[in-house]
């Protein structure tokens, strides 16, 4: 499930990298995944945090839990390492790690802005391949969003790195929900990854006015009936904004 099923301790520091009022903070989130019918399959935690050399770390780790995972052991980190260009997030490098279960993988892109290229390291097989200016890997496309909508962007369309190859993950804005969470009732604004007519992979996100738009929700699967969503349960670091 890539980002989704691949979501960390408080750090109380001021928002980092902000840029008349566009930031992101440093964070933890905690996320329940819940199947279709409710059953809970995992947990996800999500945090940001700041390296020596000043730049900044997004980590999602994620494991099955309860039933779930009498049989699916999987636990997965992802991790994307950046900084900031404006109000652009420059992705360095980024890890997929899968292990515990039947299916082990690891991935990891090494950006070089300079060249323009990117290594991707698949298994222990590496090549190169050309990247745009913006492009983003699967994991700080999220960030960019929550970047665009702080800035009121409205056009949600951003190069990204993914299995090898150059894709394009285009968003469209859907409108404004009331979610009731284990947090309470949270605004947010909702987007959609538009995907191939031939796809059958749908995403939708719902993202926190409050929370310097935090993804709080994030809803992933092929058709009404057969679909897992991410929840927020508890989330540290961020000052609401209400």
């Amino acid at each position: 499930m890539g980002a989704l099923f691949g979501w960390h301790l408080l750090i109380a520091t001021p928002l980092l990298y902000a840029s008349d009022e566009v930031s992101i903070p440093l964070f933890t989130a905690h996320y329940e995944l819940l199947r279709n019918d409710g059953m809970k399959l995992g947990e996800v935690k999500r945090t940001t945090t700041i390296e020596d050399n000043g730049a900044m770390t997004f980590e999602s780790y994620s494991k099955t839990t309860g039933l779930a995972a009498l049989f699916i052991k999987d636990k997965i980190t992802e991790r994307t390492t950046f900084i900031l260009n404006g109000n652009t997030v420059q992705p360095l490098d980024y890890l997929y790690d899968r292990s515990g279960g039947k299916r082990s993988r690891n991935a990891r892109l090494n950006f070089d802005w300079t060249a323009k290229s990117v290594t991707n390291a698949i298994n222990n097989e590496a090549w190169q391949m050309k990247i745009a200016a913006g492009t983003q890997d699967k994991l700080s496309y999220q960030l960019q969003l929550m970047l665009d909508l702080q800035a009121g962007v409205t056009t949600f369309e951003y190069p990204v790195a993914d299995g090898g190859t150059l894709k394009q993950y285009r968003f469209t804005l859907l409108g404004e929900e009331t979610l009731k969470t284990p947090m309470g009732e949270i605004e947010t604004v909702q987007l959609k990854r538009e995907r191939a007519a031939d796809s059958k992979r749908k995403t939708t996100i719902w993202f926190a006015r409050s929370l310097h738009y935090l993804p709080v929700k994030i809803k992933q699967g092929k058709s009404d009936d057969e679909f897992v969503t991410l929840v927020i349960r508890k989330i540290e670091g961020i000052q609401s904004q209400r």
